[in-house]
């Protein structure tokens, strides 16, 4: 079995683990201060909610706070939710890991404290102190999706989809038992338990599985026969095709159902963004999300990218480096290793490891070709 041994990693990107700057208290406290529980605050907060519900919205249900394991649902206060279904309710305040409000309609995110003054409902002085270290442990990811979400595979395990359930839906074959078992296998693929086949309409499904398990969260189809040459299937789109609801949890899976590989990171290291899945297969700690005009869902200060050498991936490395996010240097690379491509040709990780090893080149450690200097972009 063809196996890649990837090279050490650079130091970490990640400036996670310095701690946010918070505004100076404007008041002080005695040592005779009430210590407030997490229970205390939970009930504030919600008491607090419904009067902000029952002045923002003016349908009954908008008003109505649905409570979750570990946090409170509601129509958003600030964009108001949908106008079209008053039982749309994309607003959420998680209660134990981090107080926080986060919107997966508007995007708004605001912490606990900030939310409240937002809406005229401050909290008191020892209700903002504990507020305030509870959400200091959080990391910015949150202002992307709830950072807990992907860590919580016992809940995902909940809403995904069974890969038999889609392989007799689609008519697909094991791997093992396929014509395309050979080309993976060129593509220094070696877990086949990745992929299913359709030999009808010669489309490789590539499944985004929760690790360990058949459960499938989003897949893409390499398609052989026909055009687009790749599709995607989010988590909703699968529940759309099968006739089934959709329930709100299932939309908050969306933006990591087709972010391969996401379940498996170690947040603490460098973290590498690739456009594909099979690249990010073959590369420690990273992920693929299905194309480079998708960014990766949670906003880290780990991530690096590695986009295809092409004009799309150019540009949108380009536009990462533009942002100081380290980008992979592609032209040097090449450059060091001799290697000369047509200026209309494109290369990937895959490609680039099945040339090396074809022509018996030894590979550098790639990490020491990722720079976020923009003085770099001519090597890009």
């Amino acid at each position: 079995m063809i196996q890649v041994l990837m090279m050490t990693y650079m130091e970490a990107y990640n400036n996670n683990n310095n701690e946010n700057e918070r505004d100076n208290l404007s008041f002080s406290f005695s040592d005779k201060t009430k210590v407030v529980s997490v229970e205390t605050l939970s009930y504030t907060v919600k008491e607090s909610l419904q009067r902000i519900l029952n002045e923002r919205h003016s349908y009954g249900e908008k008003r109505i706070i649905d409570p979750k394991h570990e946090r409170l649902n509601f129509a958003c206060p600030y964009c108001g939710d949908s106008t079209h279904d008053h039982y749309k309710k994309r607003g959420n305040i998680y209660l134990t890991k981090g107080f926080y409000f986060k919107c997966y309609n508007c995007g708004k995110y605001r912490d606990i404290e900030g939310f409240m003054k937002d809406f005229q409902q401050p909290l008191a002085a020892d209700e903002i102190v504990l507020a305030r270290e509870l959400t200091s442990k959080l990391t910015s990811s949150v202002k992307g999706i709830d950072p807990t979400m992907f860590l919580d595979v016992e809940g995902l395990k909940k809403w995904a989809i069974d890969r038999k359930v889609i392989e007799e839906k689609n008519k697909l074959v094991q791997i093992d038992k396929s014509s395309i078992y050979v080309y993976l296998l060129k593509r220094l693929q070696s877990d086949m338990n990745r992929f299913a086949w359709d030999p009808e309409k010669e489309q490789l499904y590539i499944f985004h599985l929760i690790p360990e398990t058949t459960l499938v969260l989003g897949y893409q189809i390499r398609n052989f026969k026909y055009k687009p040459k790749y599709m995607t299937w989010k988590l909703s789109k699968i529940y759309e095709d099968y006739g089934y609801d959709i329930p709100q949890e299932v939309l908050d899976i969306d933006d990591i159902s087709t972010t391969f590989g996401i379940l498996e990171l170690d947040l603490s290291q460098p973290i590498t963004v690739f456009e594909g899945p099979l690249d990010s297969f073959l590369f420690r700690n990273s992920a693929g999300t299905c194309s480079s005009n998708i960014d990766f869902p949670i906003d880290l200060g780990s991530l690096r990218y590695l986009y295809d050498y092409d004009d799309a991936g150019k540009k949108a490395a380009m536009a990462k480096l533009e942002k100081g996010r380290p980008v992979f240097l592609w032209r040097k690379l090449l450059r060091d290793l001799g290697i000369t491509i047509e200026w209309n040709k494109k290369m990937d990780l895959t490609e680039l490891l099945v040339y090396c090893k074809r022509k018996d080149i030894k590979l550098p450690a790639l990490s020491g070709y990722f720079s976020q200097s923009k003085y770099d972009i001519y090597d890009i």
